[in-house]
């Protein structure tokens, strides 16, 4: 549900979303618009699992990490760089 708001606040579109158990990624999007997201994401704030969910969103227009694509997700979030550090204190490993 909250892909779908999400998508549609910020006027995305894509075709499905699937939930994962992955290991060492929080989500993706594939070349048809499909969104990935781990069932790890359960465990970050809110707030990051909304930027995850924009991250893969923005992907559905701008497919790399180019300027783009940061330009974007910066548009939508505020302050993407700063978020994406963020993520990256937290570990998908369960201990």
């Amino acid at each position: 549900g909250r892909v779908k708001a999400l998508a549609a606040q910020h006027g995305f579109t894509y075709k499905q979303v699937f939930i994962k158990n992955t290991k060492t990624r929080w989500g993706s999007c594939s070349s048809k618009n499909n969104i990935n997201l781990s069932l790890h994401l359960m465990r970050l704030p809110d707030y990051l699992i909304d930027y995850i969910i924009l991250h893969e969103l923005a992907h559905t227009v701008v497919k790399n990490h180019g300027q783009k694509f940061w330009l974007l997700l910066d548009k939508i979030t505020g302050n993407a760089r700063k978020l994406d550090a963020e993520v990256k204190h937290y570990d998908m490993r369960i201990y």
